[in-house]
């Protein structure tokens, strides 16, 4: 039943965006996918920044003693967060855009414009994901002053935040959309 359920969700979510009929609807499926697991990651993130940071206030004011280890516990979720986030929010169109030109522009332009857009979109997470390599890479020996793990951990997150964002905008174009240039675009 789980399984009818969710192709019926996927079904939908084609027919909403216009997709063509033979559109690959496994692309949307995995999109959708991704999209919810990583909310649920993020969401776990950002409960674990609040109480790392609780908890070094706390430690400061009641305790007398603040905790060295969570102010860097909460800057790496904040990097990894940024970077998830990313990719979280490509499909909804919740990345800051200047819609004006995009929506003042007839469909075929319109078009032609949002594919140049997608590849810049593409050669930027490319060069991101290089850089975020070669920073992981080049700090892998360095351990961070507090929790003592490799610094390739938080400066990964750029690469694998690029990937991420990369794999997001294939599945949306594989899948027949064209991620919003923001998400005030989709009210009718």
């Amino acid at each position: 039943m789980g399984h009818q359920v969710r192709k019926r969700q996927v079904s939908e979510q084609a027919s909403k965006i216009g997709a063509p009929l033979g559109a690959p609807h496994w692309a949307i499926a995995w999109a959708m996918r991704l999209e919810k697991l990583l909310d649920t990651v993020l969401g776990l993130m950002l409960l674990a920044v609040a109480l790392a940071l609780f908890y070094q206030v706390f430690g400061r004011y009641v305790i007398g003693r603040a905790p060295g280890w969570t102010e860097e516990v909460a800057r790496m979720l904040v990097a990894w967060m940024a970077m998830l986030g990313a990719a979280a929010c490509l499909r909804d169109g919740g990345h800051i855009a200047v819609g004006a030109l995009v929506n003042a522009l007839p469909a075929g332009l319109r078009t032609v414009l949002l594919a140049v857009r997608d590849l810049a979109i593409l050669a930027t997470a490319g060069v991101l994901g290089w850089a975020g390599a070669r920073f992981a890479t080049m700090n892998g020996s360095q351990e961070s002053a507090a929790l003592e793990i490799s610094m390739a951990i938080p400066y990964s997150a750029m690469s694998v935040g690029a990937a991420l964002l990369a794999l997001m905008l294939v599945f949306a174009r594989i899948g027949g959309e064209t991620p919003p240039v923001d998400s005030l675009s989709q009210i009718d």
